[in-house]
């Protein structure tokens, strides 16, 4: 019978305060859409705000976007500074923001192909709000991230793999469009060209993706289950005790992980760690903060850094040691 380990505190700190980010900066009212950690250890935030305006393309309906970038001091468990930039009302429906070089990469998941070609869901934008570019980077995005060197990283659900909104359709009269996403995990050049397709492994969904310390990639797929690490020549390939997790991070070392519990434990996190080409060691993780359990409402666990947003309205952070210890 195999021994089960008793539930391990993950020490947390506090970063930030929404509600009173929202009051000092007239963002009452704006809703959340995404926060990670970008490739220079900053903390990123997306707020939307709701215009007013409509279309009759859902996709393109305009909203005000605003980024705030929070400088984070990882060793000493500390907010630094933050900075507000208002990206202004953009004409499209985003749900990602990754730091790419010093810009703004916007990512809506959703992409019609239309009459006139595709919907472009990738906008590249300057800190002053000035668009730099527009890229299609597929329909049905899961998760993005984006390396210190520029390159764009995009991992796709099922309708993404098999197609929706003109992709795959026959009916179209624009013709057969591919999916863009059909090998479900794609890396990119900035400028929105292909540098690597997954076509090894039998994806339906990738659940979660993931960077190391060397920015190696690490993903996590249905319906295998399986999690691969690779550096887009070879992969290592892993089994894991837990389905449907859909975010872990990878200590620097490689060798140790914190797994959202998946199906059925979606407030759950559980420390891992590897043994050959299994992860085993399943261990519950608590979040704390000053011996307080964090009821967790949403995270981001895409690098070692890990982000929690609290019932309270605070986000916290932690860091994925190397030991359980």
């Amino acid at each position: 019978m195999k021994k089960v380990l008793k539930p391990k505190p993950l020490l947390l700190f506090s970063i930030i305060n929404l509600n009173q980010l929202r009051e000092e900066n007239h963002l009452e009212g704006a809703v959340l859409t995404d926060f990670s950690v970008g490739w220079n250890q900053n903390v990123y935030l997306l707020f939307e705000q709701p215009s007013g305006q409509k279309n009759e393309v859902w996709l393109k309906t305009p909203s005000i976007y605003t980024v705030v970038e929070i400088k984070v001091d990882w060793t000493e468990q500390k907010m630094m500074e933050v900075t507000v930039f208002p990206m202004g009302l953009l004409q499209f429906q985003f749900h990602f923001l990754q730091l790419i070089e010093d810009n703004f990469l916007l990512l809506g998941a959703r992409c019609a192909y239309r009459e006139d070609g595709p919907d472009k869901n990738a906008w590249i934008i300057h800190r002053s709000g000035t668009v730099l570019s527009k890229l299609c980077l597929g329909d049905g995005i899961q998760n993005c991230v984006v390396k210190s060197d520029g390159t764009i990283i995009t991992s796709y659900f099922d309708e993404g793999v098999y197609g929706n909104y003109g992709w795959a359709d026959l009916s179209c009269s624009h013709g057969y469009a591919p999916p863009i996403g059909e090998w479900g995990l794609i890396a990119w050049t900035h400028e929105g060209i292909p540098l690597w397709k997954n076509q090894t492994h039998p994806i339906d969904d990738c659940y979660a993706i993931s960077l190391d310390e060397q920015e190696k990639l690490w993903f996590y797929y249905y319906s295998d289950f399986r999690l691969v690490q690779t550096d887009f020549k070879n992969d290592s390939v892993f089994d894991l005790p837990l389905k449907g997790s859909n975010a872990f991070s990878v200590a620097h070392s490689g060798k140790r992980f914190l797994f959202q519990g998946g199906y059925q434990k979606e407030h759950k996190f559980y420390f891992l760690t590897c043994q050959g080409s299994c992860l085993g060691k399943k261990q519950e993780a608590i979040p704390v903060f000053q011996k307080s359990k964090v009821t967790v409402e949403r995270y981001s666990l895409l690098h070692n850094q890990m982000l929690f947003l609290g019932e309270d309205g605070v986000l916290y952070g932690g860091v994925l040691a190397e030991s359980g210890e």
